[in-house]
């Protein structure tokens, strides 16, 4: 679904849209939805970013067996 709206541009940017639409046979309309799909696209990869750090904190702990943690009850 459509929907109208009105925004205000720079008139260089306007004409270099206007230029662009022209040479791709394509109108402005297209111009401006592909450039606001690419945007918001690539602002969503920023926000879904996730940065794990990791600490040093001394011996490597991935090689522990259940005897590490259970020791043999004393009977």
């Amino acid at each position: 679904m459509l929907v109208r709206t009105t925004v205000r541009l720079e008139e260089s940017l306007k004409k270099s849209a206007e230029k662009r639409a022209l040479e791709e046979n394509t109108s402005l309309q297209e111009i401006f939805q592909r450039a606001l799909r690419a945007y918001l696209k690539k602002e969503a990869q920023k926000q879904a970013k996730i940065i794990f750090k990791t600490l040093k904190l001394g011996k490597s702990l991935d090689n522990l067996t259940r005897e590490d943690f259970y020791p043999d009850p004393e009977l």
